[in-house]
């Protein structure tokens, strides 16, 4: 039997080598996972090889960018980290990492293993990968599927996390009303709350969040409301409250090309400079840092790690082409826009903007997830404002601001996009907030020139 899986680890390999050699792999089965079918135990062999187990990461929103960060931490304190930055949270992709860091006798070298978890499928990610601390980060119902509950979800995941072993850590964000509130009792594993403290970050204009309180079913009513619906909040019918963090960020400065905060762990304070921008990405910062926390990291070793992370993949990445800079910003549902926006404002110079949209704007739960009024207040502050893509077809806005010959065009929004850099002037700066296939498109031909 040894000898078979050896030979079939060693035809995968070889598989997966040719499929990137000949770029055919994208879209087909991961490579590993038909191995790790016909042994269903060779999962849970290699990840029993990781010296510190799995550190995972769930929720909507914020996957990758805490995971890496939590790699980076990790590889301040010099541990031997799997973590695969370009896999898509999906169990698939984790078994096919863990089965093609295996040599050819079975064998994984490595202390840790960083994965996030598709919101979904946590309990086969639990049954699988045994995860030692677990980081919920939240649930946007912008982000589910068709027809999902995130309160019901929330129940589910206190179910699963029955099945992990004693002794395991569960990193909760405090903010979350949704994801705090199924946890009630019986849960197992350790609680460690992390979240953010700033009333200066209360969002007073912007519409209450209309969230019911898991205990009695009465509507929350919010203190602070920060972003989406996660701030300070309580219950008035039945008194619960927002837990208390026990790793939480205060002092919070957002700017556009940094973001700045004091972070307060069991260990003492830390003062740190955060190479990305956006509440959301203090949010994931934090995160990592009470997982840091669960793993016994130093409280310098997790600074430094959190200042050693700059921006990627679209993800507020910074492309500069003949002294013109285009700042890339994924959006992909009602929340990172609202986020990704509030950035943009930040800036105090009058810069261009640019909206790449494609079809996935149709899926938010109740129609488009992006709308005329979302654009109105940027109208004046911005020099020029375009929108380009399929998906934009229903904003009045890319009438008004294209001609008949650009919008011919706008379904190429590689084109739109080159054209707009071409137009700027050098020392100019274009936001670019595009879909997720949009940016594909954009960074894909990026790469080709070598800008990337």
């Amino acid at each position: 039997m040894r000898i078979l899986r050896s030979a079939a680890l060693s035809i995968d390999k070889s598989v997966a080598r040719a499929a990137e050699l000949f770029d055919f792999s994208r879209g087909r089965i991961p490579p590993g996972t038909l191995t790790a079918a016909a042994w269903p135990g060779l999962t849970r062999s290699l990840v029993r090889q990781l010296g510190q187990g799995v550190a995972g990461v769930t929720g909507t929103n914020g996957k990758h960018t805490t995971c890496r960060i939590l790699a980076a931490m990790l590889r301040q304190a010099d541990a031997r980290t799997l973590y695969p930055e370009d896999i898509a949270p999906s169990i698939d992709e984790v078994v096919s990492t863990l089965v093609q860091a295996a040599d050819r006798r079975g064998m994984i070298r490595a202390d840790y293993g960083i994965f996030g978890f598709e919101s979904g499928t946590l309990d086969r990610a639990i049954r699988l990968c045994s995860p030692q601390t677990l980081v919920l980060n939240n649930l946007y119902d912008d982000e589910l599927g068709q027809g999902t509950d995130p309160v019901a979800l929330a129940g589910k995941w206190c179910d699963w996390f029955g099945a992990m072993a004693a002794g395991s850590n569960i990193l909760v964000n405090a903010d979350d009303p949704v994801v705090c509130g199924g946890f009630t009792r019986g849960v197992p594993p350790r609680l460690t709350y992390f979240g953010v403290e700033d009333e200066r970050l209360n969002q007073a204009h912007a519409p209450t969040p209309e969230v019911p309180c898991q205990r009695c079913g009465a509507a929350l009513a919010y203190r602070i409301a920060c972003l989406a619906h996660l701030g300070d909040y309580a219950c008035e019918g039945c008194g619960w409250e927002r837990p208390l963090p026990a790793i939480y960020a205060i002092d919070v400065d957002l700017g556009t090309e940094a973001s700045r905060f004091r972070l307060i762990t069991p260990r003492g304070p830390l003062d740190v400079c955060l190479q990305l921008t956006g509440l959301h990405n203090v949010y994931n910062a934090v995160a990592a840092a009470a997982a840091a926390v669960a793993l016994g990291l130093s409280p310098v070793t997790i600074r430094k790690g959190l200042e050693s992370v700059t921006a990627t993949d679209g993800r507020d990445e910074r492309v500069v082409i003949h002294e013109r800079e285009a700042r890339l910003m994924t959006i992909k549902n009602r929340t990172s826009l609202q986020e990704a926006l509030r950035t943009c404002l930040l800036d105090r110079r009058r810069g261009h903007f640019l909206f790449l949209l494609d079809e996935a704007v149709q899926d938010g739960p109740n129609g488009p997830w992006i709308v005329d009024a979302d654009l109105e207040g940027m109208l004046d502050t911005s020099r020029s404002l375009h929108v380009a893509g399929a998906g934009g077809a229903h904003l009045a806005l890319m009438d008004e601001q294209m001609d008949a010959e650009e919008m011919a065009a706008a379904s190429d929004v590689s084109d739109v996009f080159h054209d707009l850099m071409r137009r700027l002037t050098p020392g100019d700066r274009l936001w670019v907030l595009a879909t997720e296939g949009a940016m594909y498109a954009v960074r894909q031909e990026l790469k080709d020139m070598e800008v990337l």
